[in-house]
Formats: structure tokens, sequence, C-alpha cells
């Protein structure tokens, strides 16, 4: 696995991310390749940007230690071959974790994102803005497991679908039997940008405890004339009214994104791809 971190290369299966480690860029050399991200303890309110440059399949483990307060930013950025990437999220004791993922480069993607709440009050929110265009493919499979007591998950995702192109979005939160006081909660939008394109979203919430919350909203659609008419009276054109409904789903992510450059390339690619 070849990995720049902080612009430096490196090349080791195995990573120790402190608080210097801001960002990191991962690109796998051969398909299966496995690699540790193993978070030090006591971060508090820091911020992760990984670049995932796959050529093929590849796993990562991110694994965050108790008590640790922090926000992880995947960015896919491989335009030229199918990918897949298996990410697990370890959560001990009290950590408290942020994960975005952006998923806009003309490729096919499937993301098999598994999170394991492993420690008492353990605490993720996931939120994921995919976009996906001519006819590529963009498949995310989200399991989050509850596997202690007094967990919370909380997982949004926003996918919009354009030309020839299919997103589908299975996420599944499970709380094992005796996880008392756990909360999952789950909201999946898709968007069919036209006519030639696909969504397919499959919420699904295993639940074997009772002493428990959880809820799932599901939304499938094509753009509302109703916004677009509302925007209208507002002086916008009908396509910087769609410029405006898209970029929405993106905003989460985007705002979580410290280096103001990089936000702006990234609005000026989601507007370029989301054209005319």
């Amino acid at each position: 696995m070849r990995v720049l971190v902080n612009k430096q290369e490196l090349v080791s299966d195995k990573f120790n991310v402190d608080a210097t480690t801001t960002e990191l860029a991962l690109e796998n050399n051969q398909p299966g390749e496995v690699i540790d991200i193993n978070f030090v303890p006591n971060l508090v309110n820091k911020t992760f940007l990984f670049f995932l440059n796959l050529t093929s399949e590849v796993t990562i483990n991110y694994n965050i230690p108790a008590n640790s307060q922090i926000s992880i930013i995947n960015i896919y950025k491989n335009r030229e071959c199918e990918q897949t990437a298996n990410l697990f999220y370890n959560l001990l004791e009290k950590s408290q974790v942020n994960t975005y993922h952006l998923n806009i480069v003309n490729s096919s993607i499937t993301e098999n994102v598994t999170f394991n709440l492993q420690g008492k009050r353990s605490i993720l929110k996931y939120y994921l803005a995919s976009l996906s265009t001519y006819d590529y493919y963009k498949k995310t499979i989200i399991y989050a497991h509850h596997l202690a007591p007094g967990t919370e998950s909380e997982i949004k995702t926003y996918s919009i679908a354009k030309d020839n192109s299919l997103q589908t979005v299975k996420c599944t939160s499970h709380i094992e039997k005796t996880m008392s006081k756990s909360e999952a909660h789950q909201e999946l939008r898709l968007l069919v940008f036209d006519k030639t394109s696909k969504a397919i979203s499959d919420p699904i919430l295993l639940i074997d405890e009772n002493d428990i919350k959880a809820s799932h909203a599901n939304a499938v659609g094509m753009l509302d004339p109703e916004q677009f008419f509302y925007l209208q009276t507002r002086g916008l054109t009908i396509t910087q009214a769609r410029k405006l409904i898209c970029m929405g789903y993106f905003k989460n992510v985007i705002d979580a994104i410290e280096n103001e450059e990089l936000q702006k390339n990234i609005i000026n690619e989601i507007d370029k791809e989301i054209g005319e």
C-alpha cells in the first residue's frame, strides 16, 4: 500500500494517526490489500482527510480508541477503473466519530461500509454524498452493528443518479439483544436526475432488544416541479434552480472540509458534472 502522509510518501499496511497527521492519500498496488489505520488516544475535535485513489479492491480498518472525538472524511479520487472499498470503523467506549464519504468521480464504485460500535456509549454519525453519471454505478452497502449498550448510530445518505447511471444504497442497522438504551436512525435520500437513470434504496432495521430507539426515512424520486417553481419565483433560472437543489445534497460533506480551496474545487466539480 502506497500512502502519502502530509504529502510524504510511505509504504506500509499499518499507520498510527496522531494530531499532526491531518491528511493521508491511500493508493493500493494490488487487489486484496489490507491497511490498518490506528488513531492514537486522546484525540478531541480533530478532522482527518483521506484521499482514496484506489485501483481495485481494498480493505481499510479505522480503529478508534476510547474517548475519542474525531471526524473522518473519505474522498474518492480515481477516475480510471472500477473499484471496491471495504471500510470497517471500529469504535471503542465513549468514542464519538463523524464520518463523511464523498463519492463523485466518474467511475463505478462499490462501498461496503461496516460500523462496529464495540464500546459502551460509542456514537457514530455517517454522511454519504454520492453522484453517478454516464453509465457508471455507485453501490453502497452500510451495516451499523451495535455491540454494546448505550450506543448510537445516525446514518444519512444523499445520492444523485444522472444520465444512464445507477445508485444503490442498502443500509442495515442491527441492535443486538441486551444492547439496551441504544439508538439507530437512518435517512436515505436518492434523487433521479433523468428518466434513463435509476436509484434503488433498501433501509433495514434489525432489532433484537426492546429498550431502544430506532427509525428510518426513505425517499426516492425525481426533481420536484414545485421546488423549481418556487425558486423561479425568486428569480432563479431552471438551470440555477436545479444546481441549487442538487448542491444541497452535498452540503453536509462539503461543510465538514476545513480546506477552503478544496471546498471550492469540489463545488466546481459537482457544478460541472450536473451540467446544463
